[in-house]
């Protein structure tokens, strides 16, 4: 079954050409290659136009400012049903999105397909082996918004059985959630979600401010689920935190988990996160309440675009 790869693209100048040479190297499963740009400002969309010379199957359109906007503008264009996301500067491992589209196939209640996170690099010893440990996750029981792949209608269906919208539209995320990968893994948390080890995504991390502002991000996405949409925090909370279903998932961890040091790492990172909190909690907390100001004063878009992610590098 064809695929559409969905590419939102905020001022990428420095790395979207390399991005879309990898993406035009894949198969013929790919009959479409849409980059949508959302409040470029850097000369992105030059680049972008000069390449579409160069690859017929690439489309461009617009959206305004935010992923989310973007996001939706691709699921409307998109001529096919299976969508693969990814970040305008990730360049994922070879097979990688072929293995989600394989999974989506093999999957027939999964509604998205989730790459696998492997941290690489970092500052020498012993920061980068601090920073290693806390960016290291034991096994993967979520979305990375850096790579996954979508099954349109099925997404449709979770969300229509959810009330989130009509029975027969197109999936939408709302434009204000902080980030549309912890809004999604709450949506189709259970079978509706695969994540998949044999589509792995590196991402690298350059200092500590780097994790600081990435678990900022994640505490305000939980805390907006947590107030805004509270069926979807209770069911993300129990299927994480329910002491019934911990077990399960460690168990699942550990059997996914790429081998002894893995394992040791993401224990170890559990731990170190535990401490960071205590450590530089207030921190965390002061940038979670600047970036939920932000999405209350209606600035949602900027705040999407730019509030820490952090950077992911592919191959």
């Amino acid at each position: 079954m064809p695929a559409s790869i969905c590419l939102p693209a905020y001022n990428e100048v420095r790395t979207i050409e390399a991005t879309l040479t990898e993406l035009s190297r894949l198969g013929p499963d790919i009959d479409e290659i849409l980059v949508c740009l959302n409040g470029c400002t850097d000369g992105t969309e030059a680049v972008v136009e000069a390449f579409r010379g160069r690859e017929p199957r690439l489309t461009v359109i617009e959206s305004e400012l935010g992923k989310n906007n973007a996001w939706n503008a691709l699921v409307t264009r998109a001529r096919n049903s299976r969508l693969v996301f990814t970040d305008a500067d990730v360049r994922p491992d070879a097979g990688s999105i072929s293995a989600l589209l394989r999974a989506l196939e093999r999957s027939p209640h999964a509604a998205v397909a989730a790459a696998f996170e492997q941290p690489r690099g970092a500052p020498p010893p012993p920061l980068g082996t601090v920073i290693r440990l806390l960016t290291t996750s034991l096994g993967q029981d979520y979305i990375s918004g850096r790579l996954y792949a979508v099954d349109r209608d099925r997404l449709a269906a979770v969300m229509a059985r959810r009330g989130l919208l009509p029975e027969g539209a197109l999936p939408r995320l709302p434009t204000d959630v902080v980030t549309e990968d912890s809004w999604l893994t709450a949506l189709v948390a259970g079978d509706a979600l695969v994540v998949v080890p044999e589509a792995p995504i590196h991402f690298e991390v350059d200092s500590m401010a780097d994790v600081i502002r990435a678990l900022a991000r994640n505490a305000a996405a939980r805390e907006q689920l947590r107030t805004s949409y509270p069926e979807l925090y209770q069911r993300d909370d129990a299927r994480l935190l329910s002491a019934r279903t911990a077990p399960q998932i460690l168990m699942k961890r550990l059997r996914s988990a790429p081998g002894a040091d893995a394992i040791a790492r993401g224990l170890g990172g559990m731990a170190l996160r535990a401490a960071l909190h205590r450590v530089v909690g207030h921190r965390i907390r002061a940038q979670r309440d600047r970036i939920l100001a932000d999405v209350r004063a209606g600035r949602g878009g900027r705040v999407m675009a730019t509030s820490g992610r952090l950077p992911s590098k592919g191959g």
